[in-house]
């Protein structure tokens, strides 16, 4: 059960969002035609939106809740090709060229993001950082050697090591040369500026319900709303366009927690990820002058029905001990899509429908992936050359890859999230799986007192919602649909509220 008394802020925030100026945008009220409408405000469409209005391209970006209130506004902001221990199995799986390419085509993501930050002289707390991957268990050494001649093979900028800039006995790490961090709201709210300029329109509040049409394609939004236009971007995290379930049957959801702390021990250069489970993730971070340390991990399947409340209080633990910290200024979750070969996909999302696109599947490691991703994108659109067009395209052979980053599973140690039997013993903001009347309903009781009863099957393809008793949401482990807890959709690919019942 989680701690009573725990001093965790009680506001789940980013410390990006939290830090950066906030935008807002009016929904789309009227029918608009545009040449490319873009589904999705995190940094792969903000993105794919700048460079095709910088091509000439008239476009409008459509956002079902907020800009950049996703997985972008809620990562740990790594810059890196270092996506854990991933070269070795890629070689074995698809050869030396395709593990090459993928290493090739994250630094450009990079290389990316560096550039338009210096073009457009973007303040995100940019730093050149080398990132590390550890282990404290003596078993997996091999491993790690396995990776570090993977390094070499491909040419690599990295090596093996035996210890850590940072305060930690293990038993193994490799590192990885040249990667970065920022701050990801501050970066993308530049873009968003500049997108305005080239008279880019953007839309809030304004979520995708269908899509129709192959050489005129039309969008219709939540309100009836239309947006014709030539070419529509799904990067909406799971597509909500998903015709032939492809995206159903390839990405898994997962969730994981962070924390930005005040300590006392300095923390030093390097961005740091543990292969064990539970999984740590570790950085500074800034604010002007201001030091903190972001201590994140304790990844999940989502919707395991488990404590995530327990899961915020782990990092808690961790970030005293390891770091002497004392006071947590935010907590947030983050929640990607895992997709079969641990290999993003970007491209149309069938051969019937090649103006309907799609950028997903990013795993833990989708800001320097999204960024070439939307050039890939504006290739594709503009019918250019792109040497990671087959790379990354939905309709690959995929090889299924071994999963090489342990988490913790189902057989945790954590309480259940669900602890109350009946709805009349909730308190306020609190959810929970109960029985009434001999079936199973999820029960929310919201700040106002009333009690709110719900089915429990995801709009989506009707997996049962499991309770989130640290985000106080509805989690879908199927395809990682999320509700509030009186039902609402947060992100898809659910499109409609879950159902309410009298019983």
């Amino acid at each position: 059960m989680a701690n009573q008394n725990s001093t965790l802020p009680k506001q789940i925030e980013s410390f990006w969002r939290g830090t950066a100026e906030s935008f807002s945008y009016a929904k789309l009220d009227k029918d608009i035609k545009v040449d490319v409408a873009v589904a999705g405000g995190g940094i792969a469409g903000i993105t794919a939106a700048y460079l095709l209005a910088k091509e000439g391209k008239k476009v409008a970006l459509l956002e079902a809740r907020e800009l950049m209130s996703g997985t972008t506004g809620f990562t740990t902001a790594k810059l890196t090709a270092q996506h854990n221990l991933i070269y070795d199995e890629l070689i074995n799986r698809y050869g030396q060229e395709q593990a090459e390419l993928y290493y090739q085509a994250n630094m450009e993501g990079i290389a990316l993001i560096k550039k338009l930050t210096e073009e457009l002289n973007i303040d995100c707390d940019l730093e050149e950082e080398d990132a590390f991957v550890y282990t404290k268990e003596e078993e997996d050494r091999s491993k790690f050697h396995k990776e570090a001649e993977a390094y070499e093979k491909l040419g690599i900028e990295g090596e093996f090591l035996e210890n850590l800039p940072l305060d930690m006995d293990i038993e193994a790490a490799i590192m990885m040369r040249y990667q970065a961090q920022f701050n990801p709201v501050k970066y993308l709210n530049a873009l968003l500026k500049e997108i305005e300029k080239l008279d880019g329109k953007m839309y809030e509040n304004t979520r995708v319900m269908d899509v129709e049409g192959k050489k005129n394609v039309k969008v219709t939004t939540e309100n009836d709303k239309t947006v014709t236009c030539q070419q529509v971007i799904f990067a909406t995290h799971f597509p909500v366009y998903d015709p032939d379930e492809f995206f159903a049957g390839n990405l898994q959801p997962e969730s994981s927690y962070a924390l930005a702390v005040n300590t006392n021990k300095e923390f030093p250069d390097g961005m740091y990820i543990s292969a064990d489970a539970p999984k740590r993730t570790l950085r500074r971070i800034k604010d002007n002058s201001k030091s903190y340390v972001l201590v994140g991990g304790e990844s999940h399947s989502t919707g395991d029905g488990k404590s995530s409340d327990e899961r915020y209080e782990e990092l808690q633990k961790f970030a005293e001990e390891q770091f002497d910290a004392t006071e947590i200024m935010y907590r947030w979750s983050s929640h990607d899509l895992i997709s079969s070969d641990r290999v993003p996909f970007i491209g149309p999302v069938n051969s019937n429908e090649p103006n309907v696109y799609a950028v997903t599947g990013f795993g833990k490691w989708g800001l320097a992936s999204a960024a070439i991703g939307a050039a890939l994108l504006k290739d594709l659109i503009l019918e250019n050359d792109n040497p990671y067009e087959e790379l990354f395209s939905p309709r690959r052979d995929i090889q299924e890859m071994n999963d090489v980053e342990p988490e913790q599973g189902e057989d945790d140690d954590h309480s259940d999230a669900s602890t109350v039997e009946k709805p009349e013993d909730l308190n306020r903001n609190q959810g929970a799986v109960v029985e009434v009347n001999g079936k199973e309903v999820g029960a929310f009781r919201d700040e106002n007192g009333k009690v709110h009863l719900m089915n429990l099957s995801c709009t989506h393809m009707g997996c049962d919602v499991e309770w989130n008793d640290g985000d106080c949401t509805w989690d879908c482990p199927c395809h990682g649909s999320r509700f509030k807890g009186t039902g609402e959709v947060i992100e898809g690919p659910a499109l409609e509220p879950l159902e309410k019942t009298d019983k």
